[in-house]
């Protein structure tokens, strides 16, 4: 896993998600590509950090009950530590991340 990021973007070794600071706002004005509101740079970077944990491990693999990440629990409790700061839950970026490879395969 490795981001990429200088003072104007971030990209994912990984995945083809991306965050980018918002032009003529200040520095921590960011956005990222599955969610549609203004962030810092800390949830920036904590969303790019979040989508390559859960599709490193297979977005589409989580439990049922709760929409959490499959695997260990020290990648379930990232993934929730990841999916607070950015104000949501693991199942909702789930759900978000599994709309945009919806949209990018139908889409070419």
């Amino acid at each position: 896993m490795t981001i990429y990021e200088n003072s104007r973007a971030m990209t994912s070794s990984d995945t083809s998600e991306w965050a980018w600071r918002v032009a003529g706002h200040e520095a921590s004005a960011w956005r990222l590509s599955w969610l549609p509101h203004r962030l810092s740079y800390e949830q920036a970077r904590a969303g790019m950090e979040l989508d390559e944990l859960l599709s490193r491990n297979g977005s589409a693999a989580t439990d049922t009950a709760g929409g959490h990440p499959a695997g260990d629990p020290s990648t379930q409790e990232r993934a929730e530590t990841l999916a607070a700061v950015l104000g949501i839950t693991v199942q909702r970026a789930t759900t978000l991340l599994h709309l945009r490879m919806h949209d990018r395969r139908h889409s070419q």
